[in-house]
């Protein structure tokens, strides 16, 4: 017998949305600099008064709850899900979990047998590879149309080619903002019913949709498909994210699942639970959201019109989410000066450097969401760091050198 790490422990690679907070503190500390972070996947406010005011009335719930999730919140939650999609969910297929990665996780625990082929539409959230590797599976990752978007003749080709068990994607997408239209959504749909595949929908941006109406749902479709899962929660609407909250939707066999899995490894606080209960239902909340969707939208037409006045960035305008995902490869083969060395920028972790060292703003290479031409910017920040990180770049770009 030997003390190895397991092959799995060994191969996963940390979340880089997450590491770089430690590379932007080793440089404000290092050369004396404030660093305007458009890094974060989360809104820049949080909950309001009745919320706050519900999380500390649930400390009285000091014992252990319910492990698919508190009486009251499941079937609230069903009936949130079924006005915002269409589907109707009952409460006994919601399972309340750890964060939308625990909700992933587990439905990966539930569904995966090892070498399973998971399809995962890019770009993609850096966890969804990893949390299919980490459960056994097989992280197939296909690519997008030039314009960012599903290329279903390439989805149903690796759903085909391997033994696929699921189709895993985020629509508005998480990093690119781009939104799934109906018929893209009914497509994804048709090639899951085709192979008789799981397919996992995280919809946790719904509510972030910039086009004046709701964003498309897999579930609000003529025939929905009976073995959809949907991912939700409260983070970015609510803005929790440090709650860690999130739950499934889920036909009644995979939520019995989860719920036996959570029933021994973690299921989410109570006190959180009865807070997020109150979330869902309080006027005052909804109302925040609304106001958070028009002030990033208002960032993000200034950051996209900012970004593709410098020459060598493509920035598309994303039709939701919180994030622009510009190209900026056209950029790639220049150099600039640092501490007295020549450096070269050749791929999107060394423009990330350069954003860092040269303009003092943070942002998250695209190689880790399955685009190394790209960087992913938050426009969940005061509209003021939008404006100042636009001119910093263009600063920074404009003494690059060929």
């Amino acid at each position: 017998m030997t003390t190895t790490l397991s092959r799995v422990a060994a191969a996963i690679q940390p979340s880089a949305t997450l590491s770089l907070k430690n590379e932007i503190s080793k440089v404000e500390s290092t050369y004396g600099v404030k660093v305007i972070d458009l890094t974060a996947g989360q809104p820049d406010i949080g909950p309001t008064p009745d919320v706050l005011q519900a999380l500390a009335d649930g400390g009285k719930l000091h014992k252990y709850g319910p492990i698919p999730g508190e009486a009251g919140l499941r079937p609230l939650l069903a009936e949130v899900t079924a006005k915002e999609t269409g589907t109707a969910f009952t409460a006994e297929q919601i399972v309340v979990t750890v964060g939308a990665k625990g909700a992933i996780d587990c439905v990966m625990r539930a569904i995966l047998d090892p070498n399973d082929a998971v399809a995962i539409l890019a770009p993609y959230w850096v966890t969804y590879p990893e949390v299919v590797a980490i459960n056994g599976g097989n992280p197939v990752l296909v690519e997008s149309t030039p314009d960012l978007r599903p290329d279903l003749a390439k989805l149903e080709a690796a759903v085909m080619k391997n033994p696929t068990k699921g189709i895993l994607y985020s629509s508005p997408s998480n990093p690119t903002g781009v939104v799934y239209t109906r018929e893209e959504l009914d497509g994804i749909a048709a090639i899951a019913r085709k192979f008789d595949v799981w397919l996992i929908a995280d919809e946790i941006y719904r509510e972030f949709s910039f086009s004046g109406k709701p964003a498309p749902s897999l579930f609000a479709g003529v025939e929905p498909y009976d073995k959809a899962i949907l991912v939700d929660g409260p983070s970015k609407r609510f803005g929790v994210p440090g709650w860690r909250l999130g739950f499934i939707a889920a036909p009644l066999d995979v939520a019995k699942a989860v719920g036996r899995i959570q029933s021994h490894t973690a299921n989410p606080s109570r006190p959180i639970q009865a807070a997020a209960q109150v979330a869902y239902g309080s006027d005052l909340a909804r109302s925040a959201t609304a106001s958070m969707v028009q002030r990033y939208k208002k960032n993000r037409d200034l950051f996209v019109a900012g970004m593709n006045d410098i020459p060598g960035v493509k920035c598309p305008t994303p039709d939701g989410a919180f994030y622009c995902f510009p190209d900026v490869s056209g950029l790639y083969g220049k150099t600039y000066e640092f501490e007295g060395d020549k450096v070269a920028i050749d791929n999107s972790t060394d423009f990330r450097n350069f954003l860092l060292r040269k303009a003092n703003v943070a942002a998250v290479e695209g190689g880790p969401f399955g685009m190394d031409t790209h960087m992913r910017f938050s426009m969940a920040v005061p509209t003021d760091d939008c404006t100042n990180a636009v001119a910093k770049i263009a600063a920074a770009v404009a003494e690059l050198k060929d």
